[in-house]
């Protein structure tokens, strides 16, 4: 018998003692001389001693098995604390303050209100998933015909359970880099697919760059503002040994560990650490057909700080339905999977996203205009990081007004009054529109 069984029956039994429960009354403490029958004859003919055993079996044996196995998941140190109360929550930046020139004879300045430039990001819980799984009084039979298909049948439950727990969370930690790079929602760098030991030179040049400029107070690494973030551009650094590299597997066979070690100065014990082995950045549906072709994606150079996933909860319901004679478990796992518009990280990949308009605005009904003069209106675009399709702009009477996009920003029409009048602008991408109302008035 597995020593690991051994210890976790008694402790079966132990926790039955303490809960003054049926269970050790039934069942001895198991030790290497221990038949299997002294354990199976009363868990297969006392109603109450099976239930016990089957409950604390899941809640004990299996899950034990689990945590052991846990490391499996390659992305789980990308996990930050849990959160056990509440489904919504926010992070909180506060930008440098910035610096003013002294002036000996400023006195007013003693009673000027400084504002910290404070940004907000709000994040909430957004997996709650169930596995289920059913376990039959015959299934149990079977595992009490020797000590080794117990230990079998354990195995079985384990990786029933936990397996597509772990799975789904390294999936849906890829699909946090996938989908930031499909909506704009994170810094895009693109480089050459890497086939040859050139285009390796060249991506690990390129890479240990970003690398070193993440170290400085930087703009250049955040998508506050790509994705239309207020106020001031946000300036943040990484620390070196906060910086995870995420690499396709295919990319990673094809660069010199010893070289990149020595290109990012750090120990490659170390540096294996911080490289994180992604099969792909493909997204499936609950079916398992390709949603999306992530081969664009080659990998992601970030901080930690960049994932911001939770576990809120995970735990196990149960119950024994006498109708078909099994067990039902309900493994629960509820967590949070975001990311940072705050925290440094680059996605390395062959080509730019293209990024659908999906909607547009003007924030004004009626725009006056002077006939003769040019007015620059801004339409509100959503997603903001959208790329694709070019806006055009459009006027019902050109003897009213005339518009033309801004040759330096394609969400600015310049709009140019003609004579007194009134005319409806139109703003089109693709099938996506907008119109507003102008008012030319007389000069």
């Amino acid at each position: 018998m597995k020593e690991g069984l051994k210890q976790s029956l008694n402790a079966i039994r132990e926790m039955s003692v303490e809960g003054n429960k049926v269970y050790h009354q039934y069942v001895p403490v198991i030790d290497d001389n221990t038949s299997i029958t002294a354990l199976a004859d009363p868990v297969l003919t006392v109603p109450a001693v099976a239930n016990e055993f089957m409950s604390m079996l899941i809640n004990r044996i299996v899950y034990t098995q689990f945590e052991n196995k846990y490391f499996r998941n390659p992305l789980q140190i990308l996990e930050g604390d849990r959160i056990p109360l509440g489904y919504a929550g926010q992070e909180i930046y506060v930008n440098p303050a910035k610096a003013r020139q002294y002036n000996v004879n400023d006195f007013a300045g003693l009673l000027q209100k400084y504002e910290a430039d404070v940004k907000v990001q709000y994040m909430t819980v957004n997996m709650d998933l169930q596995y289920p799984v059913t376990v039959g009084r015959h299934e149990l039979k079977k595992a009490f015909t020797s000590w080794d298909s117990l230990d079998s049948f354990i195995d079985q439950l384990s990786n029933s359970l936990y397996n597509g727990a772990y799975i789904d969370e390294y999936m849906y930690t890829k699909y946090l880099v996938t989908g930031a790079y499909l909506n704009g929602g994170v810094k895009v760098e693109v480089v050459n697919g890497i086939n040859s030991e050139e285009t390796a030179k060249s991506f690990v040049k390129k890479a240990r760059t970003i690398f070193l400029n993440m170290e400085t107070p930087t703009s250049n690494f955040n998508a506050w503002k790509q994705v239309g973030g207020y106020g001031r551009d946000i300036i943040t650094w990484s620390n070196p040994e906060d910086i995870v590299f995420l690499l396709r597997n295919d990319v990673r066979s094809e660069l010199d560990i010893d070289v990149l070690a020595s290109a990012f100065n750090i120990d490659k014990a170390t540096l294996l650490g911080n490289i994180l082995p992604i099969n792909d950045f493909n997204v499936y549906d609950d079916n398992g057909e390709l949603k999306f072709d992530g081969s664009n994606i080659i990998g992601m150079i970030a901080d930690k700080s960049w994932f911001r996933i939770k576990r809120q909860d995970m735990y196990l319901d149960e119950f024994y339905n006498a109708n078909n004679r099994t067990w039902q478990y309900y493994l629960n796992l509820t967590k949070m999977y975001q990311y940072s518009l705050f925290a440094n990280a680059i996605v390395f990949a062959t080509q730019a996203p293209q990024i659908t308009i999906s909607e547009l605005d003007y924030k004004a009904n009626v725009v006056d205009v002077v006939a003769g003069q040019t007015e620059g209106l801004e339409v509100s675009v959503k997603p903001f990081s959208a790329t694709n399709p070019t806006i055009v702009y459009t006027s019902s009477n050109n003897n009213v007004f005339t518009v033309q996009a801004d040759s330096s920003n394609n969400r600015i029409a310049k709009v140019l009054g003609v004579a007194k009048g009134t005319a409806i602008l139109t703003a089109t991408a693709g099938n996506i529109s907008t119109t507003t109302t102008i008012n030319v008035k007389e000069a």
